[in-house]
């Protein structure tokens, strides 16, 4: 059996919809802050969003691992493993989320020691954190609910989930900020309502989904140390590249913020556009991690050939489209985020580094959807730590004789190791449908 566009696309292009529309939310956050055209402002929401991103980041194997697992189970066909992929990870990310918030004071300390941001920068970034950390249990919690819907190939409900969420997230933030004044905490009062919603939502899908009923299940699940040992051992290698895109997302906030306030809101803009591309390229992932779990659960080469081929494919189209429209609307994109004409100016004589961005990252962000689909994850950690000691090593260098462009330049050089690092154990990968 092979894979075709349609049935590809079917998959695919709802993906890319409902995940493109999780950054959307941070940016909207910077969007709607830089409106009031205060720059320590936009340094604390930068701050402070990148303390959530750190801590959801963490533990986005979640997600990831949800999916492989209930695509995996999907193509066994046995409906006991298609429960138990989505119960499990469910109840430890629970668990995970309410942790966090008992930890809040230690996890601030950590953040601003590790970021050093001014003084009123930290004490705006604090007010988004105080609220924003009890969403947590509500987001890792809803990841795997998404998961294991992608995994099931439910992409209709994937998409109501998503959307559905963070057009409620935006529309709130707008009616906090810009109409009852509330600043930064009406941000993240606006983002936890969200969540809290979206968790309810998602429940309520998954419920008419898969058809049973969740109290008789958690009743008899059982998790013994055993099994929580696999499941935790399983993931284990997505947590450690996880750990490694922190470091670097942490250090290059922490070099933007030592290079002072307006690089740091610079940066901020251009990385919620980054995220953004980042998403879009993670749809393609998504969709290409259902189709290579599901025939691993086949054990089917020839299905997951048809996917390495499509997914590069449909990678080299969003670079090429991405790349057109960044050069096309580059001012109208940096226009949206502030008003602030030294900030503009800063942005466009950095625009070179958006340009170029899509064509750099692109294949690692999409590959990675196929080795994690099928759980051939260790070349994913291994490619994780060497791009970051490249990126160690270039930024040491650059920063120091180039400024913000060397920030850039290491931080482009990390996306091209992703891939570089990742793509010669592909042949793992086909190992598991023999």
């Amino acid at each position: 059996m092979k894979l075709t566009h349609k049935e590809y696309l079917k998959i695919a292009i709802p993906f890319v919809v409902s995940t493109v529309t999780q950054p959307l939310l941070g940016a909207v956050d910077t969007a709607v802050i830089g409106r009031l055209c205060v720059t320590e402002l936009l340094g604390g929401i930068a701050i402070g969003t990148l303390v959530m991103n750190t801590i959801y980041w963490l533990f986005g194997f979640f997600r990831v691992s949800t999916t492989g697992q209930s695509a995996m189970a999907l193509g066994s066909n046995n409906s006991a493993d298609q429960i138990n992929s989505l119960l499990r990870p469910a109840v430890l990310a629970a668990f995970v989320g309410c942790v966090f918030i008992l930890l809040q004071g230690t996890i601030w300390q950590v953040a601003e020691w590790g970021i050093a941001p001014d003084p009123a920068v930290s004490q705006h970034a604090k007010a988004y954190f105080d609220i924003m950390i009890f969403g947590a249990p509500f987001v890792l919690v809803n990841y795997t609910l998404i998961g294991w819907l992608m995994g099931q190939e439910k992409a209709r409900e994937t998409l109501i989930i998503q959307v559905m969420g963070n057009v409620l997230n935006m529309a709130l933030d707008i009616l906090f900020v810009l109409y009852f004044d509330m600043g930064i905490a009406g941000v993240a009062v606006a983002t936890l309502i969200a969540q809290v919603a979206t968790l309810l939502l998602g429940i309520t899908l998954v419920l008419k989904t898969g058809q049973f009923s969740l109290v008789d299940h958690l009743k008899s699940l059982t998790l013994s140390r055993g099994e929580l040992k696999v499941i935790l051992s399983s993931n284990i290698d997505l947590l450690l590249r996880t750990v490694c895109l922190l470091v670097f997302f942490n250090i290059v906030a922490r070099v933007g913020s030592q290079l002072g306030t307006d690089v740091l809101a610079t940066n901020a803009i251009f990385l919620q556009v980054v995220y953004v591309m980042s998403y879009l390229f993670d749809g393609i992932a998504n969709a290409s991690s259902v189709f290579a779990g599901k025939a691993v659960g086949q054990k089917n080469p020839k299905l997951l050939d048809s996917v390495i081929c499509i997914t590069a494919q449909y990678t080299m189209v969003l670079i090429v489209a991405l790349t057109l429209l960044t050069f096309i609307f580059e001012r109208h994109i940096v226009s949206v985020f502030t008003s602030i004409p030294e900030l503009i100016e800063l942005c466009l004589s950095l625009s070179t580094w958006l340009l170029i961005f899509p064509l750099f990252a692109g294949f690692g962000l999409t590959f990675y959807g196929i080795f994690t689909g099928t759980g051939t994850t260790r070349p994913v950690r291994n490619a994780s730590f060497m791009t970051l000691v490249v990126f160690l090593l270039v930024q040491l260098v650059s920063v120091p004789n180039l400024g913000n462009d060397g920030l850039w330049l290491s931080f482009t050089l990390f996306y091209v190791g992703r891939f570089a690092f990742m793509y010669p154990y592909i042949g793992q990968v086909r190992q598991k449908c023999l």
